[in-house]
């Protein structure tokens, strides 16, 4: 599975080894007089460049690429050893001190970063110019009185060679963007043919009768500053390489600017002459990306700061303290109601549109914090130009070297209002004489007013951080519960009386609303809960409901609900097939007990006897007094008319008793009649059955009762 890998890593070695073993061979042979010491040796920058790209396994490419140049210019395989060791250890020591230096970076985008590499360079190279020559020496290569010139010219070299070939190949292994795009390739392509042709008038002889022998090394100069300015590192690398490449060919050729007839004082001359040129042009190119790059990031800084402001629809100022005039963004005059950037403002036109009332309290703020050069913070009302009232706020702060402030402002119109509201809220929260609680979603109570406690008797500290189940009274079954809450996660709201408990035990009835607040989501927030006493009004309500259905005098039924239950009882008894019985009970002669005993008597024997038939009933049936004493009776749900005889028996039995008043027996028997109608036997309607009931006590001409159909009467 790791061949592959292994494989491509074997001919990466292999590939940069030949490409050293090249290169070498090409400076031996053209540019060393004794086969082996040379000013210029381009494989150092190959082998640094290599080293700092893949230190892990380039190493072995650089060893094996520089014992193999040994032996190609006739080297022993000990010396080529040995120079190839030096020549490893000086890219291996320089790729080490320059990758564990935090100073220095790779992309050599800043010329701290040349810096380093030319000292770096300078001091590995060392290495190699010691271990080369001395090994020169010891095969038999060298004199001794060879040996420090020889050390000196292989230092200059492999410095040279890191200088030029290092840099070239670590900032040409990314391509240049935007050199040929269709609005700059004009100015490429003039830039890489000038330059090619200017080097080769200057260092091959090209046009002798054009250039002449006036300043001719000083045009490269021309173009680098060129390069520098619109091309970057990669044009000043590139147009330092070309200026290499063209003056070396010269100098072989003997021609051109440094042709001389002695080859080390020539390439002693084009390495002072690229030294010089590398120094100006990529400083220089570095100098000015260094700039572009600020300025890119002040922009986009600018853009991002223009973008936050518009976002959060701020205007932003800057106001010159000696002449009051101010500059400001379009954000800042459409504050105050204008269309477009108006062509002059100062703090004059920004205070003639501060409304009267707060004026001086804010040209007051600015002149205190001109005086101790403190930030001035304001928020007033502005009368913008089409004469809408706003609210603004804004701040600045002073320059630290100039007599300048500035500052932002923004319309909190709408935050004033929303502050309003919320104040407004709360005092509605807190002097509302219903009773508010919020909850969080599960019911755990947040806050109460203080209407809550006035009828609760809870205080806050009682119930904040507590479930709402506290109120709880215990009357309502947990269906209730389970179908309010349905109600609620359904819909977000609930209405309805609820029985609660107040903190002292009383019970008591609300009038409850529940109500649900949602987030910007749809989920869930909070739930608000309104609520006032409704016990007296319930009180109120069972009062009259007596009053209209039910006898003052005896406690039961009247005729109105009677009549009502009557009509009930009927539609049941169709739907349930069972018998429904109506019984008419008419005490006789009760006339002369008032007149016997007296009112107060009467009307107690009357409470009496309606007592006396309520019980003689089930609790199902209904009792009614009907007018003066007439009762009423609804005996439902019967599956035998057998029962209807007896029920009559018991009540005539019943009312035949004794009666005592204040505990005093009195001479007293009542007989009563009955009449007895059946639903659906005897009629079907609430009037026909009740004309059946009381033809039916017609009938009864002494106490006993009577059915309206074919019964016997007792």
């Amino acid at each position: 599975m790791n061949s592959s890998p292994r494989l491509l890593i074997g001919l990466k070695i292999i590939g940069l080894a030949l490409l050293y073993a090249g290169l070498a061979k090409l400076v031996l042979a053209y540019f060393s007089d004794r086969g082996n010491v040379t000013l210029i040796w381009f494989p150092a920058g190959l082998g640094l460049a290599a080293m700092l790209l893949d230190a892990k396994h380039n190493w072995a490419g650089i060893l094996l690429g520089a014992f193999c140049a040994g032996l190609l210019v006739g080297d022993s395989w000990t010396i080529s050893a040995c120079i190839a060791a030096g020549n490893t250890l000086e890219s291996w020591l320089g790729a080490w001190l320059l990758l564990g230096n935090p100073g220095f970076s790779i992309k050599l985008r800043h010329p701290r970063d040349f810096a380093w590499l030319a000292a770096t360079g300078t001091v590995t190279a060392c290495f190699s110019a010691l271990i080369g020559p001395m090994s020169l020496l010891l095969g038999g290569y060298l004199t001794l009185g060879q040996l420090f010139p020889s050390m000196l010219h292989w230092w200059m070299a492999d410095v040279f060679g890191i200088a030029l070939v290092t840099p070239c190949i670590l900032i040409w292994r990314k391509w240049p963007t935007g050199w040929f795009i269709v609005k700059r390739l004009p100015e490429t392509a003039a830039f890489l043919a000038l330059s090619f042709f200017s080097g080769q008038t200057v260092f091959l002889g090209w046009f002798p009768s054009v250039s002449g022998h006036y300043a001719r090394g000083y045009w490269t100069f021309l173009f680098v500053v060129w390069a520098a300015a619109r091309f970057g590192r990669h044009g000043v690398i590139l147009l330092i390489c070309m200026t290499a490449v063209q003056s070396l060919w010269g100098l072989e050729r003997q021609i051109g600017l440094f042709a001389n007839g002695d080859l080390q004082s020539g390439l002693l001359n084009i390495w002072l002459y690229l030294l010089v040129l590398a120094s100006v042009g990529i400083p220089l190119a570095l100098m000015l990306y260094d700039r572009e790059q600020k300025a890119q990031a002040l922009q986009e800084s600018e853009n991002r700061l223009s973008f936050a402001l518009q976002t959060i629809d701020t205007g932003a100022w800057d106001m010159d303290l000696e002449t009051e005039a101010v500059l400001r963004t379009p954000i800042h005059d459409r504050i105050f109601g204008y269309d477009f950037l108006l062509a002059t403002w100062n703090y004059q036109a920004f205070l003639g549109h501060v409304v009267p009332e707060h004026r001086d309290s804010v040209d007051n703020d600015f002149r205190r914090a001109g005086r101790k050069r403190s930030n001035w913070n304001f928020e007033c009302r502005i009368r913008r130009v089409d004469g809408e009232i706003r609210w603004i706020r804004g701040s600045g702060r002073h320059h630290s070297l100039y007599p300048r402030m500035t500052g932002i402002i923004q319309d909190v119109t709408a935050q004033k209002l929303a502050d309003e509201n919320r104040q407004l809220a709360m005092l509605f929260y807190q002097n509302c004489n219903e009773a508010m609680m919020i909850t969080e979603v599960d019911a755990t109570i947040i806050s109460v007013n203080p209407a809550f406690s006035e009828i609760t008797g809870y205080s806050a500290g009682d119930v904040i951080g507590k479930n709402a189940s506290i109120l709880g009274s215990g009357r309502h079954d947990s269906a209730f519960f389970q179908d309010m809450w349905q109600t609620i996660v359904s819909l977000g709201q609930w209405r309805g009386e609820i029985w609660n408990r107040r903190k002292n035990g009383e019970l008591y009835v609300e009038q409850l609303s529940i109500n649900t607040v949602f987030d910007a989501n749809g989920l869930p927030l909070r739930r608000i809960g309104l609520f006032f006493d409704i016990t007296q009004r319930k009180l109120n309500e069972e009062q009259l409901r007596k009053q209209a259905y039910f006898d003052p005098l005896t406690g039961i039924g009247n005729r109105r609900m009677f009549c009502d239950r009557l009509d009930q009882e009927i539609k049941k008894a169709h739907r349930s097939g069972l018998f429904l019985a109506l019984l008419l009970v008419d005490i006789d002669k009760f006339k002369d007990v008032n007149e016997r005993l007296g009112y107060t008597a009467g009307d107690h024997v009357l409470r009496e006897a309606a007592q006396r038939i309520l019980r003689s009933v089930r609790e199902t049936d209904v009792v009614a007094r009907m007018d003066g004493v007439e009762f009423a009776l609804l005996l439902t749900d019967l599956e035998k008319i057998d029962h209807i005889e007896r029920i009559a028996g018991t009540i005539s039995q019943k009312l035949g008793e004794p009666f005592a008043f204040d505990e005093q027996p009195l001479d007293l028997q009542l007989h009563c009649r009955i009449g007895i109608a059946v639903c659906p036997d005897d009629a079907g309607e609430a009037g026909r059955l009740q004309q059946a009931a009381a033809q039916a006590l017609k009938k009864c001409r002494a106490s006993g009762y009577a059915f309206a159909g074919v019964r016997d009467a007792m």
